[in-house]
């Protein structure tokens, strides 16, 4: 019997089933696809953090500034702690570092279904071999944001925004975050920098017809899809964890889910190797390290959605802070810099508090 299977090798699958496989534990972990990244759906934009945790060796670009672009004007923030990732090569790192920690890989590989003992899970599998039934203690989602795992414990789907990405060639040192509702309404636009190539994307409705805007009379490289997460988040039942996209970690203020990928599948593994109620523990020790962002982004994204639409009073309040948001900023706490600008706002700009605070 395995101690997990672990549904999924991205980023969230693959680093918790190496933490559990270099502890000793007998983990198998499965992917649909042939090759492991492929296609990639994410834009790879993090903090040191997650460069830290994975290696200086994936870093395609550094940009140095973020322009924001709005009907009401546009300015530039400042950071030298934005990374831009290769996302297929560590989607593979991760995966061959699980696999030297001991986890057993299978690719090709779909779960049908499962069923929860008292003291197991029963999982059938399917992959190139044929059919397969696997009994494990533990069953892990890692399957993304249409997670199979979330499904079929009953529990309904995140709130998910389609994205349409296009990578062209070009160079440069900027990220571009274009906010206009009348092109896209649940969300934003983007360009961000990578190794030779700019990649433009947009989610939410009006995604694809912006980013053909965006990219026409351009040569297109490659064009990509997705789905971004937006919560709740959910981190199991019984003797079944999510983790990731699975599990709805991502930010509902930028969408950003890699730096969660990572830190819940942490937060599991040390969860399942401590003492207590695996689930409890797996809960208490999220909401501490990175849950309580995510449940702070919630409430950002609501007042966000109805502050954008007065970019006359939100542009000038930020130009005026600029010096102390690039001081504060921070791609996986973006919390923080919002809180900065919440605090100037009462005196210096009393009706734009007054339309956040009633949001």
């Amino acid at each position: 019997m395995l101690d997990a299977l672990v549904i999924g090798a991205g980023p969230s699958g693959s680093n918790i089933s190496s933490l559990l496989a270099s502890s000793g534990l007998k983990v198998r972990f499965i992917d649909v696809k042939e090759r492991i990244g492929i296609p990639n759906h994410c834009s790879g934009l993090v903090e040191k953090r997650v460069v830290d945790m994975v290696g200086e060796d994936l870093v395609l670009s550094r940009p140095s500034v973020a322009d924001i672009i709005t009907p009401a004007g546009s300015f530039s923030l400042e950071s030298e702690k934005m990374y831009v990732l290769d996302r297929v090569a560590l989607d593979r790192k991760l995966a061959d570092i699980a696999v030297a920690s001991g986890a057993i890989l299978t690719i090709r590989a779909t779960l049908l279904n499962f069923r929860v003992t008292d003291s197991y899970v029963r999982a059938q599998i399917k992959s190139a071999e044929g059919f397969e039934t696997v009994d494990s203690r533990f069953i892990i989602g890692a399957d993304g944001p249409t997670s199979t795992v979330r499904r079929n414990l009953g529990i309904s789907p995140p709130k998910l925004l389609r994205s349409v990405q296009f990578d062209i060639k070009g160079k440069s040192s900027k990220v571009k975050i274009v906010m206009d509702r009348s092109l896209t309404p649940d969300f934003f636009a983007w360009e961000i920098p990578s190794d030779g190539e700019i990649e433009v994307g947009a989610s939410g409705a009006g995604s694809m017809e912006t980013v053909i805007k965006m990219t026409k009379g351009v040569d297109i490289v490659r064009k990509r899809g997705g789905l971004i997460p937006i919560g709740p988040t959910v981190l199991g039942r019984d003797r079944c964890f999510l983790v990731g996209d699975a599990a709805g970690t991502n930010k509902a203020t930028t969408g950003g889910g890699l730096y969660g990928a990572l830190i819940s599948g942490l937060m599991l593994y040390r969860a399942i190797i401590g003492n207590g109620d695996v689930l409890q523990n797996y809960r208490k020790l999220w909401f501490s390290s990175f849950g309580s962002e995510v449940l702070k982004s919630y409430r950002i994204r609501t007042i966000i959605d109805k502050f954008e639409r007065n970019y006359r009073l939100w542009v000038p309040l930020i130009r005026s802070n600029i010096k102390g948001i690039n001081r504060v900023g921070d791609v996986d706490y973006p919390s923080k810099a919002f809180l900065y600008m919440l605090g100037a706002m009462p005196l210096r700009f009393p009706l734009a508090f007054k339309d956040i605070v009633s949001a």
